[in-house]
């Protein structure tokens, strides 16, 4: 998301339609990043808390998109 944020910008700054990247989208695509960080040391680590940080990740990556359509982008 950060470089969709860069693009927006861009488009922006040189006079074409632009979308804002809210804040809280980009913090909800460094926590979804995060998640997947996570899982995939436990999984190396052959970890117990595998499924717990795969049903983490597949709710963050749903609430991310969801983000993403509510806000357009």
């Amino acid at each position: 998301m950060e470089y969709r944020q860069l693009v927006e910008s861009y488009r922006h700054a040189v006079g074409l339609d632009f979308k804002e990247v809210p804040p809280e989208l980009l913090e909800a695509d460094r926590n979804r990043s995060n998640f997947r960080l996570k899982l995939a040391d436990a999984r190396s680590r052959e970890a117990p808390e595998v499924p717990q940080l795969e049903a983490e990740l597949e709710i963050a990556e749903v609430t991310f998109q969801n983000m993403k359509t509510g806000y357009g982008l």
